[in-house]
């Protein structure tokens, strides 16, 4: 009964969201310029002389520049156009340059400023279309100040304008993810290939956007950007399915696809066609692929079974496709994207709350995991690593390169026997930091016995490591404020020809530690060890 109810708080917070969402556009979209103290550009269509051409696919309208046009702004949409104002035949503006790699110009808004000195004279706007399916004589026209007219365009698109910045923020959330899973060690791409997935598709339908136009005014950049992020979203599909799918697997298509594309650019730069001439083709194609990849999910007994994640993945589906459809039979600005973008933005909403539930499953095994490893591997009363380490980090060095010092405390039995474990401790702790600040490699191997590794070491490195052992047990020892004695024995040996395994290094620094350890006895300050 708990887990019901906590199941249905979880669809009622993601409803709230995106309820939330929705008001918040509404209101964003009725938004009045009058609000900060703006003009109202008013719609200007009445008054104009048109003469349009299809033979040259040319439209021009003209009319008298009256009072209440001056200092003002004209300003219209055309698809894919070239654009000259003139005032009586004077040029006031130009837009649009051919190049041998792009016929169209660009799509975009024109603002054209109406000199205070053209009272009475004739305003003529020429517009030349690139292609014949963009020609048209419907153009709406608007006059205002230039806020006015900047603020209203931008009113026009609030919806796909919020949209797109929590398509934004969403991308980077699981981007960030990512990163962090990667600092955690959890090796999961899903986060990545989503947040780029939702990263393109803002950057994408942004260049149908009148806010690009104001941070990108160069056409040319904007048509590039436009189809490289457009190539990019079924690739970047393709591998998010993959990583959610056990089993699945798009080679062929993601080649194919790739395939296309190169051929699309090498036609492009070489003249033979354009992107603009072959997006439907391409549009088509892509279409087919995602049927493809539908079919594949459908069949594949493995695909993904939580249930908010298929759901919301259908709804994108469902929107993605409408989306197609709307593009492929009315190319129209913004609107052909928005409900594509709600689609993606529900999916990517669910996506990210199932990801962080998941990262947080998965960092609580990875602790766990971590914590497991450190008992394994770590000698609990020194905090150094134990043979369990030893073992396991010996077989990564190459034999070749490898010394071993053998290093055995002396007098732990006494300590043990006489004062209690307690000071038995005492002893193998001071001794581990002594060695520690000698040795950057050192392993507990076993009651009072360690190792300690060195790589690429000379013998003369290795004598003057024992002598810098030898320097700290005296210093240590001359010390009033220590009541214990620590001796510790040490031998050491490298790598010979001949040798098949680190055993035979150990057993030849065992045999030298031996020898000075007897030495040692020989001599300790504790009588009655000797």
């Amino acid at each position: 009964m708990f887990k019901f109810f906590k199941l249905k708080r979880n669809y009622f917070i993601l409803l709230a969201l995106i309820v939330f969402l929705i008001f918040q556009s509404i209101i964003l979209n009725n938004l009045s310029s009058d609000m900060i103290q703006l003009d109202n550009p008013v719609s200007f269509n009445d008054g104009w002389d048109l003469n349009a051409d299809k033979l040259t696919d040319t439209v021009m309208i003209s009319r008298t520049v009256t009072e209440d046009m001056l200092g003002n702004i004209v300003c219209f949409f055309v698809y894919d156009s070239f654009v000259d104002a003139l005032v009586d035949g004077e040029s006031i503006y130009h837009f649009g340059e051919s190049h041998s790699y792009l016929k169209s110009p660009g799509s975009l808004w024109h603002m054209i400023d109406i000199p205070e000195n053209s009272l009475g004279k004739m305003l003529t706007i020429k517009i030349r279309y690139a292609y014949d399916s963009k020609y048209t004589t419907d153009i709406e026209i608007i006059l205002g100040g230039s806020g006015g007219v900047v603020l209203t365009l931008l009113r026009r698109e609030a919806l796909d304008l919020s949209v797109n910045l929590l398509m934004l923020v969403l991308g980077i959330i699981l981007c960030v993810i990512f990163v962090l899973q990667l600092k955690n060690n959890i090796h999961s791409e899903n986060c990545l290939y989503l947040g780029l997935l939702s990263l393109c598709f803002v950057f994408w339908t942004n260049n149908n956007l009148f806010f690009t136009q104001l941070i990108f005014p160069y056409s040319t950049a904007q048509y590039f950007c436009y189809y490289f992020f457009l190539s990019m979203l079924p690739l970047l599909l393709m591998c998010y399915l993959e990583t959610i799918t056990e089993g699945l697997r798009f080679n062929r298509l993601f080649w194919l696809h790739l395939a296309l594309c190169a051929f699309i650019t090498i036609s492009q730069l070489s003249g033979i066609a354009e992107f603009t001439e072959t997006l439907p083709i391409f549009l088509m194609y892509s279409s087919v692929e995602l049927i493809i990849v539908i079919l594949k999910l459908i069949k594949n007994k493995k695909s993904h079974r939580n249930p908010m994640l298929v759901g919301a993945f259908i709804v994108m589906i469902v929107c993605i496709l409408i989306n197609a459809v709307l593009y492929m039979f009315s190319q129209t600005k913004g609107v052909s994207t928005t409900m594509a973008k709600l689609g993606i933005s529900i999916y990517l909403i669910v996506s990210i709350y199932v990801s962080i539930n998941g990262v947080a499953t998965d960092l609580a095994k990875v602790h766990q995991s971590e914590l497991l490893h450190k008992i394994a591997f770590t000698d609990s009363l020194t905090q150094i690593g134990n043979r369990y380490a030893f073992n396991y980090n010996i077989n990564e060095v190459p034999l070749s390169d490898l010394s071993l010092f053998s290093l055995d405390i002396n007098n732990l039995k006494y300590y043990n026997d006489t004062f209690g474990h307690a000071c038995g401790d005492t002893l193998i702790c001071d001794a581990a930091q002594m060695l520690q600040s000698v040795f950057s490699k050192l392993y507990r191997t076993g009651g009072d016995e360690f190792i300690a590794v060195e790589i690429k070491s000379s013998s003369e490195h290795l004598q003057y490591l024992k002598d810098t052992l030898n320097d700290k047990m005296n210093e240590y020892n001359k010390a009033e404020n220590h009541d214990i004695v620590v001796e510790i024995a040490c031998g050491y040996s490298t790598y010979s020809e001949g040798d098949t395994s680190y055993e035979d290094i150990l057993k030849r620094s065992d045999a030298e530690m031996y020898y000075d350890k007897s030495r040692i006895k020989k001599t300790s300050k504790i009588k009655s060890v000797r």
